[in-house]
């Protein structure tokens, strides 16, 4: 199947969502990074989180791999708090863990889940936490 991407950006809840499918070439993936990096830089560096939903995505060529491994990069310096990661697919999981981990060295922002239903509650942990961090403005 031809890699196909949904991606969701919900601004109130500082929470982009992202859905791949299939097997990515390097343009699609490109299309894919341009407007993951639009999405965080509406941040403009400030905390938010991603949910990967990455089940059905299938392990990335090197070329790929690597156009993905830099958009994660440019996410992590600027603002991603956590990233959920959901996936059905051990090769394609330790592969993006791996680009993740070198993006950001000593990775505290990823977790695996093994359901959307666990990813939301993570996701509403850490925005309670971030809520709780954020500096009171008077």
């Amino acid at each position: 199947m031809k890699g196909q991407y949904e991606m969701t950006n919900d601004v109130r809840q500082r929470t982009i969502r992202i859905a791949m499918q299939g097997k990515f070439d390097a343009k699609m993936m490109r299309a894919w990074a341009d407007e993951y990096r639009k999405m965080t830089d509406s941040y403009f560096g400030q905390p938010h989180l991603v949910l990967a939903d990455m089940r059905g995505l299938t392990p990335n060529l090197p070329e790929v791999g690597h156009i993905l491994g830099e958009a994660i990069g440019y996410a992590r310096s600027r603002g991603v708090a956590l990233c959920v990661h959901l996936s059905d697919d051990t090769v394609q999981r330790l592969q993006v863990a791996r680009m993740a981990r070198q993006a950001a060295p000593n990775d505290d922002r990823t977790i695996d889940v093994s359901s959307l239903e666990e990813a939301e509650k993570v996701l509403v942990e850490r925005r309670r936490a971030l809520a709780s961090e954020r500096p009171v403005v008077r």
